[in-house]
């Protein structure tokens, strides 16, 4: 999470960098553009590292929770 807010900071430093200094409104465009598309990665990479990760939890977690399970109901 924290490298997102990194990158969210640094992106719109960007976007402010090119709506003041690009004089070109095309250009502008296109340059806005391939920044959000950017920052649209960046949420995709970060959406699916989450899932993934929570995946991973509950996988990990569940397999425990058998086996501890298993564990005490062998001991009773």
């Amino acid at each position: 999470m924290q490298n997102t807010t990194h990158f969210e900071r640094h992106r719109a430093v960007l976007e402010q960098h090119v709506h003041s200094t690009v004089t070109d409104p095309d250009m502008r465009q296109v340059m806005l553009a391939h920044i959000a598309q950017m920052g649209a990665a960046m949420h995709a990479e970060s959406v699916n590292t989450d899932a993934a990760l929570r995946l991973h939890h509950h996988r990990n977690h569940s397999t425990l929770s058998r086996f501890l399970l298993g564990v005490v109901g062998s001991a009773a």
